[in-house]
């Protein structure tokens, strides 16, 4: 199975927990009310999700029985509930029912979400509301929003299917982190009518007194406290798509009817709270990575990765415990060493170690001098005749990424499928998509490429540059490189006999392709340590995410969120 490939293997982690029965108003009622009837068809909000299928119109609704052996089951599709009948129970209102139950469901949390992929605002359903009302988001910042901080997304001139889609990330309003929801009424006061006769509702209305704003975080309601407070807001997570929530609203202010169907509404690309977030599965290797995802009524770690096979990248592939063990590279004479195919220096004929190194014939390594009777720990590698962290202080040169001593790109040689990019040796899903990598500020994502670029340089910048804060700024620039190299053309290269870098691949050391240089086990001079050395470090290159930073939560995708998320600081 591919490494991109995405099981629903769990860790549960138990973080948030949300009301699995019935829940009250203030005073009392408890919500919603039970399906109703008009025209001889049922009402509620069990009616409305009946109908919010995978097919376009259709409900998953049965019809009355005709006789005591013959009952339609309403399945005509996959829906979030499905509702039939009995014999002789009501002939309009069915009294059975599976799926999404709005009762044991109904819950009021989360409050706030992460974005998780680009989101999609939906109208599921306006009832037979008078208020024409309109539906958004805003920043979460534990302060409530102003009103320049409301963002519509569903106006009131929207009708039921109309959705608008929002690639929050490149939207220059939003704050990153966790978002809420609102929904804005044309009320006048306390009357129950439209104010002004115009039942059409606006930010701008509502601020100057002619509406009312409810909130997804209930404490910032007009009428959130006392004994006569009110729900407005009824949170339903979906039974049939993943990274989708359902917003169903009672509008009147101080007053309600408890059906909950004024309006309801879908945002599908955000998670709970907490969701889309780095953990850890407590797996080795890749498998190790995971995504956190609401199912239910938990929290849980979601594996990214399933084992794959073994390649030579500096990454635990089939999540054994051991790095790059068995890889095999393409070329005869090749051994795999520090995440990279490298020449076996006693089996090539054209390819001879650096100065102050000598081939070790049982490995085909490139040992220094002063390592050769040295066995360090398999979390350090040999420097100088000293045990050290090959990692250690190191800053690879922009594009690299540091691997038991090494600077390597780990993505040479990776050919990702679809819409999927290379990220630290890895494919992954672009910004821009679910579970995709998540671009931080100032980086904004290249959707025509799924990468995260600095817009700040006006022009392209040349070869062995990158643009940081609208300067062009070469490769190297704050680069540390490891055991002695020095950086030249954004490789850490070893120095020729005179002291200067040679980087012109006459086999000295150089870095070159012919495999002579820091990838070819030079750069850590391990004393010789095999294949199945374990990763003990991912440096951070100078512009360029670890692996584990790929996905910090902070949306998260990204990448994987991931954001999931997956953070990426440029590439």
């Amino acid at each position: 199975m591919h490494p991109w490939t995405r099981p629903f293997v769990v860790i549960v982690t138990l973080l948030a927990s949300w009301p699995a029965s019935a829940l009250d108003q203030p005073n009392g009622v408890t919500i919603p009310t039970e399906p109703g009837c008009s025209g001889n068809q049922p009402t509620g909000l069990a009616a409305v999700f009946s109908c919010v299928c995978e097919d376009d119109g259709v409900c998953n609704i049965g019809e009355p029985c005709p006789s005591e052996t013959t009952c339609d089951d309403g399945i005509n599709s996959t829906c979030e509930t499905t509702m039939w009948h009995v014999f002789n129970d009501n002939t309009c209102i069915p009294s059975q029912m599976s799926g999404l139950d709005p009762r044991a469901e109904a819950s009021t949390t989360p409050e706030t979400f992460s974005p998780v992929c680009p989101l999609t605002f939906t109208i599921v359903s306006r009832g037979t509301a008078m208020f024409r009302d309109a539906f958004g988001w805003y920043n979460a910042t534990g302060s409530q929003p102003e009103p320049s901080d409301l963002h519509v997304m569903l106006d009131c001139d929207t009708v039921d299917g109309d959705s608008a889609d929002l690639d929050i990330w490149s939207h220059p309003d939003y704050a990153g982190g966790e978002v809420g929801f609102f929904l804005v009424t044309p009320e006048e006061g306390t009357s129950s009518s439209c104010a002004g006769g115009d039942c059409c509702a606006t930010v701008e209305r509502a601020a100057a007194g002619e509406g009312h704003v409810f909130y997804s975080e209930r404490r910032y309601n007009p009428d959130h406290a006392g004994d006569e407070s009110y729900i407005h807001l009824l949170i339903y997570d979906s039974h049939v798509w993943d990274h989708k929530f359902y917003f169903a609203w009672e509008d009147l202010f101080n007053v309600s009817s408890n059906d909950f169907t004024d309006l309801v509404t879908s945002v599908s690309g955000v998670d709970c709270a907490g969701g889309g977030a780095a953990c850890d599965t407590g797996l080795d290797g890749i498998c190790e990575q995971g995504v956190t995802q609401c199912v239910g009524e938990t929290l849980e770690c979601v594996q990214l990765y399933e084992p794959a096979d073994e390649r030579c990248d500096g990454l635990d592939n089939d999540c054994d415990g051991e790095l790059d063990n068995g890889a095999v590279c393409p070329g005869p004479d090749e051994v795999c060493h520090n995440g990279r195919c490298v020449p076996n220096c006693e089996l090539s004929d054209e390819f001879t170690c650096a100065l102050g190194f000598n081939c070790d014939a049982e490995t085909g390594f490139c040992v220094e001098e002063a390592c050769a009777e040295m066995d360090c720990p398999s979390n350090q590698v040999c420097q100088g005749g000293f045990c050290v962290g090959g990692c250690d202080d190191v800053v690879c040169p922009y594009g690299r990424s540091c691997r038991l001593g090494s600077c390597v790109d780990p993505c040479e040689g990776v050919s990702c499928s679809g819409d999927q990019i290379c990220s630290e040796g890895v494919c992954v899903n672009g910004c821009g998509q679910c579970n995709g990598i998540i671009c931080e500020a100032p980086l904004q994502c290249d959707v025509g490429t799924g990468d995260c670029v600095d817009p700040s340089c006006s022009t392209p910048c040349a070869e062995g540059t990158h643009c940081v804060a609208g300067d062009c700024v070469d490769d190297c620039d704050g680069a540390r490189c490891p055991g002695g190299q020095v950086c030249v053309d954004a490789d850490c290269v070893w120095p020729d006999g005179d002291g200067d870098a040679d980087a012109d691949g006459d086999g000295d050391g150089d870095g070159d392709s012919d495999g002579d240089t820091d990838a070819d086990s030079d750069a850590d001079a391990d004393g010789g340590s095999d294949d199945d050395v374990r990763a003990t470090c991912m440096c951070h290159p100078a512009g360029v995410a670890t692996a584990r930073d790929w996905w910090l939560p902070g949306l998260i995708l990204g990448g994987l969120g991931l954001s999931w998320a997956f953070r990426r600081r440029g590439r």
